[in-house]
């Protein structure tokens, strides 16, 4: 499966967490902005292949919905007809501050290709940067081969 099929299937599996209901998993009612805003520094680091916290401190709620999260993912890739062995990082950072909520969605792929992705807003869309002609772009896909 090519990268940025994969890169959207970790986008829309990160959204639902970011809107705060979890359709992917049912319904499981979480606040992430609201956990990001009251932990140091005012982001959070999910790990969704381990189903765990890698930066930060939340909720109960959150830490109870995570484990779930990352149980349905191999359900949720392969009806996009996709595998969760296809990754191997997935990790999304979930931040508040005065540009509002973003989260940046960060994978590898087993082969090696990683890139990271800046959304904002709820539903999530790429956050938009000015480019050397100063005209308004999507923000750049960091990649590592």
């Amino acid at each position: 499966m090519k990268h940025s099929e994969l890169h959207a299937i970790a986008h829309n599996f990160a959204d639902s967490l970011a809107c705060g209901h979890g359709f992917v998993i049912g319904y499981y009612a979480t606040d992430i902005f609201g956990d990001a805003s009251s932990s140091p520094g005012s982001f959070l680091v999910v790990d969704f292949l381990s189903g765990q916290l890698a930066e930060g401190t939340a909720s109960e709620q959150l830490h109870g919905a995570l484990p779930i999260f990352r149980n349905e993912f191999e359900n949720f890739c392969q009806k996009h007809g996709s595998s969760a062995s296809d990754f191997i990082e997935f990790t999304t950072r979930f931040e508040t501050g005065h540009l509002g909520n973003r989260y940046i969605v960060t994978i590898e792929d087993a082969r090696g290709r990683k890139s990271s992705i800046e959304y904002e807003g709820i539903p999530g869309r790429r956050a938009k940067m000015r480019n050397d002609q100063r005209r308004v772009v999507p923000n750049k896909t960091v990649l590592k081969r």
